[in-house]
Parts: structure tokens; sequence; C-alpha cells
């Protein structure tokens, strides 16, 4: 077995790509937690356990079953698989073949038995953001975190000259001198409300300024997303102060109890609904302005596909359509019954082509989106897959 903590790789696809008859897939929702490591455990094996059948019922050998079983022991007794978990997990277990995935982002529980492994989950891993900063901000204290595709949230240091909290940032103030500048001898007039919210305003604008100091370090090019934790004002004292080239999505709510275990859990939501939107509105932006650059048939998709000619492809991973793909020639041959057999016409076995074309995509330089339909506005999407082209077609 072979244990992966890292996002997979072109080399990683390559290896699991293609005939590997009997193939049994797993993806299965995890926790970090240790309290819910059982009910993981119990669902991987359940799920090996009714592929395992599956794979009887098709007419494998006794020696292939016995392989596969192996395999699963193997899996499931392993205390260091099992001691790391991330928020899920992709299996694909074969006679002699046998790759553990453990990643940050959240699958769906599915299981698949056939000729090939089902690619299209592990390929939102790599295809969507995985990577976030994240500041937690109260009255009280504040914090900054970074979560990695292959780590979980940390709290990062930061300047210990910095305010801690409120009453720092205020006293710190110009003309302060030890005493408070807002809510001074000279704010009679003011009401305690009103100091209060002037207080929280030098700070949360304080906060952001060090913020961007810092991040400006660890990411320069303001790739990576920020999600500011926080209420109000100080939420909107934050980002009125912190807007510039980044991304920075506002989460409404109390910081205060959140620990490393639950900023994680929060960054991990946070970032599935960014990719979500960010998807919504590029392919909104695709149908409404890019005429003639905007592909949805998968025969003339794979042909552009090896043409180079895909700059971005979408596709439904909830979907599949079996047959095979010439990579040379992007010539696609569906499966019997419009793509939902296992094998073709002359009984080629066949495989999910979505996750084909996809690799042949980013083969050739293009960018891969995986997006669940549900979650897109039915009028820009009708799948299983849209391409946006280099160039419009005459």
């Amino acid at each position: 077995m072979t244990l992966h903590y890292e996002l997979p790789t072109t080399a990683d696809f390559a290896a699991l790509a293609g005939p590997h008859h009997p193939a049994i897939t797993i993806y299965a929702s995890t926790s970090p937690v240790v309290s819910e490591r059982e009910r993981s455990e119990v669902a991987v094996k359940s799920a090996f356990d009714d592929a395992i059948e599956q794979v009887k019922a098709s007419g494998a050998s006794a020696a292939e079953v016995d392989e596969l079983r192996r395999a699963r022991d193997a899996i499931v007794l392993d205390q260091q698989l099992w001691g790391n978990l991330a928020r899920s997990m992709a299996i694909f277990v074969a006679p002699g073949f046998s790759e553990v995935f453990v990643l940050p982002n959240r699958l769906d529980d599915a299981v698949h038995v056939g000729s090939h492994f089902t690619l299209g989950q592990l390929l939102r891993a790599p295809s969507q953001d995985q990577e976030a900063f994240a500041v937690a901000i109260s009255a009280n204290e504040w914090s900054l975190w970074h979560a990695t595709p292959t780590d979980r949230a940390a709290q990062m240091p930061v300047e210990p000259t910095l305010p801690k909290n409120a009453e720092e940032a205020a006293n710190r103030e110009p003309g302060g001198a030890g005493t408070k500048r807002v809510g001074g001898h000279g704010d009679r007039g003011t009401s305690e409300e009103d100091k209060r919210a002037a207080t929280l305003d030098i700070y949360a604008k304080r906060v952001a300024d060090a913020v961007r100091q810092e991040l400006q370090l660890h990411d320069p090019d303001e790739r990576v997303p920020l999600f500011v934790f926080a209420t109000e004002p100080t939420l909107s004292g934050f980002m009125e102060r912190a807007h510039n080239h980044r991304r920075i999505v506002a989460v409404p709510g109390g910081p205060d109890r959140l620990g490393p275990a639950e900023i994680d859990e929060a960054l991990r939501m946070q970032l599935a609904t960014l990719n979500i939107n960010e998807a919504d509105a590029a392919l909104h932006g695709l149908t409404e302005g890019s005429a003639g650059r905007v592909e949805r048939d998968l025969a003339a998709i794979g042909r552009l596909a090896a043409d180079g000619a895909v700059e971005t492809l979408w596709f439904d991973f909830t979907t599949s359509v079996n047959g095979t793909l010439d990579h040379e020639s992007g010539a696609i041959e569906f499966a019997t019954g419009n793509g939902e057999g296992e094998s073709l016409q002359d009984g080629t076995l066949a495989g999910d082509v979505l996750p084909q074309l996809a690799l042949l995509v980013i083969a050739k330089g293009g960018k891969v989106v995986t997006v669940r339909s549900d979650d897109l506005d039915d009028n820009v999407w009708s799948g299983p897959a849209m391409a946006e082209l280099r160039y419009a077609l005459a």
C-alpha cells in the first residue's frame, strides 16, 4: 500500500488511469477528531465489504478476491493511516495495486467497482483552492492562521509589539501616553456606546494593517484567500481597512472559542463555498460574454483538448460517461447505452472519459475545475462538461 499525504500529482493520475480490472474505488468523508475516527473506520470497512461482494458477483477469480481482501485488511489495520486523518480519504485497490490519499477537502462518500478507477472526485483536490489564511478577531484577542493543502490550520506567529486586544490598541494611539485617547477626560459628552465603537474601530484597523503586512511576507502575490472571523462592528472596521487585491471573505460570528480544529473545519467549509461561487461566476461570465469560445459537446471537447485549444475545462464529478479517449487525436468512443455501459460495442473495457479529458487538458497546459452540477445555476450549466476555448471558433 502506498499512502499519500500530498495532493495527487500528474504522475499519480497516470498510475491510476487505464484498466485495473477488477478495480475498487472508495471515497470516504473522515475527520481529524479522534472521537470520530471509529465512524470512519467502520464506514470504510463496510464500503470495502460491499465492493468485494460486487467483485465476486461479477465473476472474479478466487485469487483476485483474496488479493482484494488482503489489501482491505492492510488499510483497515494501518494505525499510521487512522491516526493521521484529514477530512477525506480516496482509496484505489486492484489486484497488485493499492493507493490511499488522505485529503484536506470534503469528498462525498462513494463506492465504485469496475474495470477502471473513478477519478472525478480525486481531481477536486488539486483543481480547487485548498489553502487559506484566517484572522479570528474579537475585542479580547486576535490571532492569525494558515491552512495548507496538506496541513491543518495552525496559528501563525505575529510581531509581539502589536496590540493584543482592543484595550491595548486604544491605549497605544498617539497622545494616549498610557491613558485612553478614546473615552478620556475630553470625551465627557460622548456616550459609552460611542466610545466603545470608536475603540473597536481603532483596534480593527490596526489589526488589518498588521495582517496585511504579515501576509505580504508569506504570500506577496496575494494568491491565497483570507477569511475574517469577527462580529460587528469589528468585522466592518477590518473589512473597510483590509481591501486590496487579495480575496477577503467576511465570516460573521464570535471567534473567541474557536480552537485549531474548529478553525480548520470552518476554513475548509468556507473554501468549498468560495470555490463554488467562483466557478458559478466564471461560468456566468463565460456564457454571457464569450461567444464562440464555449463548447459543451464531449466529442468536440476531446478533439479540441488534443489540439491544446481548451483553456479551462469544467466537469461534473457526480456524473460518469464511460468510453475510451485517444490521447493523440482526442477521439472519444462511447460505451454501450450512450456511455452508461462498462464496455464498448466490441467488448473493450471502458472507463469514465471525463477525468481522462481533464488529464488531457492539464497535459496540454489547460486548467481543470471540478463542479457539482446541483451547486450551479441551471441557466449556465448543462452537463456533463463545458470547455472555454483559447480562441473563438469560426
